[in-house]
């Protein structure tokens, strides 16, 4: 009997051993299968699981609301704590480097934030905040030492004889020194700014979308019905991203018609829409009577190989899209235990870990990538690279874990269909 025991714990410590991940995951991630006409949400092997949380306890200081974050070239986070009034700075080992509240200019005048929200460093490693409260752009150097300050901004043609109300919530900042901002309550579009804070344009604005009755009623309006019609504001973007191209990703509310937006330097939407659903989220069922709320994007990032990272707010969850728009899978969820959000309001990337910020339960989570979700990246870029041969080899091992991962089989066959492997 004792043996028997013996051999027993041995089999459960087995399979404990050959699942670290999997029971400590308090989520189901999925992707989406339309191999039955329509798109239905499959289960799939944890792409993600939660390494751990940075919190007060871990960096030793106040962690209030997370608002924004960013990595600069060494590695090192920055992180915005809005209702703190405080920029927090840890190393590449997530160790408290800097807690910034007050600041000090290069001439030793000090100055005071006041619910900074945005945060980016350039390449120079000069850091760039939005101190949204005091309606201003401050750039500190790698000292932290203030260097310059952008405020009183207003667009050219504006109506000088009302005030504007220039309150950043966001910026990034191109290799030209050209600042791309996301103003409160400004509905043209992403504010430009040259490296002096002067004033350059409106890019991306998100357009006005009518149901099919409003556009009927605009074929028959008289043009001073129609100028009060056109008075309907366009979607305000939530939030924006730069990637390795320069280019700028946007995530815009959920009544938009595309939330994820790939902006050129013209502003035109580039991004790539060849996937089997669309690049917005969760999917509603055709004949679905659910009243679930549909994804709500608050953040975006991406990484060197241009996979896409957009981060729901309405079920705290990751959807994670290759660049040709497929989504691969999705992982997170609403609640209080690692791993779960109460209100997720920031995603980064470092590497393969995926970093977000919960601002209702005030804490950040590390996740790092399983050898599923790290299968399906190198498989991507073997491909997208010209290597089919290592392509087809990982692609197989996906379906062996995943029989449901349709681009597996799509991606398979397109290198058959090169090979002219017609029976293939």
């Amino acid at each position: 009997m004792k043996k028997l025991l013996v051999i027993l714990l041995s089999l459960l410590l087995g399979v404990c051993g050959a699942l670290p991940c999997l029971a400590f995951v308090p989520y189901e991630s999925y992707t989406y299968s339309t191999q039955t006409g329509e798109a239905v949400a499959q289960y799939c092997p944890t792409p993600y699981y939660p390494a751990f949380t940075i919190d007060r306890s871990t960096i030793g200081v106040p962690l209030v609301t997370p608002t924004c974050m960013c990595f600069d070239n060494e590695g090192n986070l920055y992180i915005t704590d809005s209702s703190a009034n405080r920029l927090i700075v840890l190393d590449k080992d997530y160790r408290l480097k800097a807690s910034i509240d007050t600041l000090e200019d290069q001439d030793g005048n000090f100055d005071f934030l006041g619910g900074p929200e945005g945060v980016f460093v350039d390449d120079n490693g000069e850091i760039y905040l939005c101190d949204t409260k005091q309606r201003r752009v401050l750039v500190l150097d790698q000292n932290y030492t203030l260097i310059r300050k952008y405020e009183g901004i207003r667009p050219i043609n504006d109506n000088e004889g009302e005030e504007y109300v220039f309150m950043p919530t966001r910026i990034v900042v191109d290799s030209s020194g050209n600042m791309y901002v996301l103003v409160q309550n400004e509905y043209q579009g992403i504010m430009q700014l040259d490296s002096e804070g002067n004033f350059i344009s409106f890019m991306g604005s998100n357009k006005v979308t009518y149901d099919p009755i409003t556009k009927l009623w605009k074929q028959i309006m008289s043009k001073e019905q129609q100028a009060q019609l056109e008075q309907f504001l366009p979607v305000e973007y939530t939030n924006l991203s730069q990637d390795s191209e320069g280019l700028i990703y946007t995530v815009s509310k959920a009544d938009n018609n595309d939330p994820i937006k790939r902006l050129n330097l013209s502003g035109k939407d580039v991004l790539i829409r060849n996937g089997y659903v669309d690049v917005a989220g969760d999917v509603a069922p055709a004949d679905s009577d659910s009243q679930a709320p549909l994804s709500l994007f608050v953040d975006i990032a991406s990484d060197e190989n241009g996979l896409i990272y957009a981060l729901d707010a309405n079920q705290g969850r990751v959807f994670v899209y290759n660049a040709e728009g497929f989504l691969f899978y999705v992982f997170g969820g609403i609640g209080t235990q690692l791993g779960t959000f109460a209100t997720p309001s920031a995603i980064e990337v470092n590497g393969t870990d995926v970093v977000v910020a919960d601002q209702g339960n005030p804490r950040i989570t590390v996740f790092r990538r399983t050898e599923y979700a790290q299968m399906i990246s190198e498989a991507d870029e073997a491909y997208n690279t010209g290597d089919y041969d290592r392509s087809v080899e990982l692609w197989n091992k996906v379906i062996e874990y995943n029989s449901n991962f349709e681009l597996a089989y799509a991606q398979i066959g397109k290198v058959c269909l090169r090979r002219a492997q017609n029976k293939e």
